[in-house]
């Protein structure tokens, strides 16, 4: 995309769009999710070991710029889905969706998981994407990311006493219609949710092991996986790697500054 795209307009300053980003901004930053500090479920399967250090460590954020549009879109679809839902168990006179159910997935890791399909047995999560991830998804499949989080889910699901046979993850398309909603599925497997959370139970071990609350230069020591997520990652910030903050995917051009 080019610079120009980025450049100041007129409307910019105008005191009711600079009124309305401010509220919308400030709603967003002061969300239950964008407080939370402990690891959740979405965030066990985070490919950079630094990141989760930083989070599980409570590093101070030096980058907490990012637009939280996007955000607050998937926010309210999700909320959208599970009236939606309700209104499905309403209408047909049966539970066929168990709908955000807090699940207690191991000690100091809960999370609500979107929606729970009876005749399936079969856990599903929503996520709301762009065009481009839409068409990656549907090609190559999701991110390991996501499909470590559902059988999370599923695996707290089993903790409740309930069956878990699949896991699935539905593509809502943030633009376009709803003819595009992708279903990603496979057979619920316990090996890939045991796997994360003794991945993050070894990062935990690490960072304490390395001191890295007194020493924040030993962060350098933790694996970090650059990708384009580390424009919205909190500890990015570009320079040398000094452990303090982390340069991110340094192929990357700088982000463009934010709007109003």
């Amino acid at each position: 995309m080019e610079l120009a795209a980025f450049a100041p307009r007129a409307e910019d300053e105008h005191p009711i769009r600079i009124a309305l980003r401010s509220a919308i901004v400030d709603a967003a930053n002061n969300a239950p999710r964008s407080l939370q500090t402990a690891l959740g479920p979405s965030e066990y399967g985070d490919p950079c070991a630094r990141r989760l250090a930083y989070k599980i460590m409570e590093a101070p954020k030096v980058n907490t710029d990012s637009d939280p549009w996007a955000s607050i879109l998937g926010t309210a679809g999700h909320a959208w889905l599970a009236d939606a839902l309700t209104a499905d168990n309403q209408r047909t006179g049966e539970t066929r969706w168990l709908i955000e159910q807090r699940l207690q997935i191991r000690d100091g890791l809960t999370g609500s998981c979107d929606a729970y399909y009876v005749p399936r047995r079969a856990v599903v999560d929503h996520k709301i994407v762009g065009p481009a991830k839409l068409r990656e998804y549907r090609a190559s499949g999701p991110p390991d990311q996501y499909r470590k989080q559902v059988h999370l889910y599923g695996y707290g699901y089993t903790r409740l006493g309930l069956p878990v046979a699949e896991v699935a993850l539905a593509f809502y398309p943030r633009a376009g219609q709803l003819s595009g909603l992708h279903l990603w599925s496979e057979p619920y497997d316990e090996e890939i949710a045991l796997a994360a959370i003794n991945r993050v139970d070894t990062i935990i071990t690490v960072a304490y092991q390395l001191q890295v609350d007194d020493h924040p230069a030993h962060y350098t020591a933790i694996p970090r996986t650059p990708s384009r997520t580390c424009l919205y990652c909190p500890w990015m910030r570009p320079g040398p790697d000094t452990g303090v903050t982390c340069p991110g995917d340094t192929t990357l051009p700088a982000a463009p500054p934010a709007a109003g």
